[in-house]
């Protein structure tokens, strides 16, 4: 997809084109806005992201304020929207959820799209790309408008599928070689991939109504790793298996604890926490490595309150004291 997008906004650029409007469609958290970040890093651009289900209808070209109090000479002139003012030749704006707004919304968007002139401004040569979880269009119009692009599938592509191994452990911290784990196939399998059956409803001749999302997004489930609230038994399953594999291989930085509680690694684990160069870690490793210990020091302070009444949960909250 970042080829693709790569091409696009070439050609874009070259030539003017302002309809129609490049717009990637597929499930939550798949990597739409990550790939347009990396396509602006990669060209040298600056990246503007505004969420279309956000703006009013009033407040697309700006607001109109007073300008000279006198009563007779009194007048209003158009504030820019900061959306507009803060673009730059050659930068990208990226419309996120571009098909959850205002059907009005859209019809100023699509007008200044085409016109590149918001009252008096002149815009300068932008590439405008949308993005969305659908591809439902309220009209017709809005629809010849728009150039849908899928984002790759997983379900057919096991590069793609890779590719998302490899996100879940650079997002979570994990060792390397979870990547190619069974228990990574399982995760990826039964909970990532039926979030890509949307895809299913672009296919020519395909139902107009997208299937409803089922599963969690990568995005989800690393959010669910870092806060150490890990509701998916899949993710649990591999996240212990990288722990176990981490201390096998005597590679304590990729540990992450989801809890205190003691297990069979535990002692061997912490030795060789203890002597890692804390310094030469990643930020991620960093983090992890400072939150095991505090999981620990919680468990600690329970196991001494167990059978207590009197317990204090202040005790165990100054586990996370800086």
């Amino acid at each position: 997809m970042l080829e693709t997008l790569l091409k696009l906004y070439v050609m874009y650029m070259a030539s003017d084109v302002r309809s129609p409007m490049p717009h990637l469609i597929g499930p939550p958290g798949c990597g739409k806005s990550t790939t347009v970040e990396q396509l602006a890093a990669m060209v040298g651009v600056n990246l503007h992201i505004i969420n279309v289900s956000r703006l009013s209808p009033l407040e697309i070209e700006g607001v109109q304020m007073p300008v000279d109090m006198d009563k007779e000479s009194r007048r209003l002139q158009l504030l820019l929207n900061e959306m507009w003012s803060s673009l730059k030749e050659g930068d990208i704006v990226l419309w996120d959820e571009f098909l959850r707004g205002f059907p009005e919304v859209y019809n100023g968007l699509l007008d200044i799209m085409t016109s590149r002139h918001v009252r008096g401004h002149d815009l300068p040569k932008v590439f405008m790309i949308g993005a969305s979880n659908s591809a439902v269009a309220y009209d017709p119009a809005l629809e010849d408008r728009l150039m849908h692009l899928p984002v790759a599938d997983p379900r057919k592509r096991k590069a793609v599928k890779a590719q998302l191994a490899q996100l879940l452990v650079e997002g979570i911290g994990l060792h390397p070689k979870m990547a190619a784990s069974s228990e990574m196939d399982s995760l990826l399998v039964s909970i990532v991939l039926p979030m890509f059956n949307v895809l299913d409803s672009f296919k020519p001749g395909a139902s107009s109504t997208p299937t409803l999302s089922q599963g969690k997004s990568i995005r989800n489930l690393i959010g669910q790793a870092r806060l150490r609230e890990v509701q998916t038994s899949e993710l649990s399953e591999l996240i212990e298996e990288n722990n176990r594999i981490a201390v096998q291989d005597s590679k304590p930085q990729y540990v992450v604890m989801l809890s205190g509680r003691m297990t069979s690694y535990l002692p061997a684990y912490t030795a060789g926490a203890m002597k890692l160069p804390v310094a030469k870690l990643t930020d991620l490793q960093r983090t992890n490595h400072e939150l095991n210990f505090q999981l620990l020091e919680m468990e600690e302070i329970r196991n001494q309150k167990e059978g207590d009444d009197a317990t204090d949960d202040d005790d165990i909250l100054s586990a996370f004291d800086a």
